[in-house]
């Protein structure tokens, strides 16, 4: 009559649950393009001229204390640097599984500015490559329509 309204717990309860659920999906996915630059540890991945090209940011870092080691398919990256009088001690390891189109053998490094800079060739037979056709007539041939 004067504005009553009934109240149900159980509905206010389901909304309640609802609402969170929905803030918390909106949370979730909004939240993978804020951490972009934290996926990969930092790497920095680019293809160019028949190879990847991967950056790996190790500021402060001296690269005679940077060792690159591969056992099978797996490249080790480590870094152990002492601590000296104007350097704090700085260690860094990680390990990355080579895809099987790289040439294991003809990979390079690089160091420069803070940024280790790695080369991972690909193998001629994945590398992209024209292919020439070959036409043995002489004459150009023409085509006909017909119309029905």
């Amino acid at each position: 009559m004067f504005g009553l309204m009934r109240s149900n717990p159980v509905e206010e309860m389901l909304d309640l649950h609802r609402n969170v659920d929905r803030f918390f999906n909106h949370l979730w996915q909004e939240l993978p393009t804020r951490t972009t630059s934290d996926v990969h540890n930092g790497f920095h991945v680019r293809s160019a001229d028949g190879a990847w090209k991967v950056s790996v940011p190790m500021p402060g870092i001296d690269p005679r204390y940077v060792t690159l080691d591969i056992s099978g398919s797996t490249l080790s990256i480590r870094a152990e640097q002492p601590e000296e009088m104007d350097t704090p001690y700085a260690r860094f390891e990680q390990t990355i599984t080579m895809p099987n189109v790289v040439d294991l053998d003809k990979i390079k490094a690089s160091y420069r500015h803070g940024v280790l800079e790695l080369t991972l060739p690909w193998k001629e037979s994945v590398k992209p490559r024209r292919i020439q056709i070959d036409t043995k007539d002489s004459e150009p041939t023409q085509l006909h329509a017909v119309a029905f």
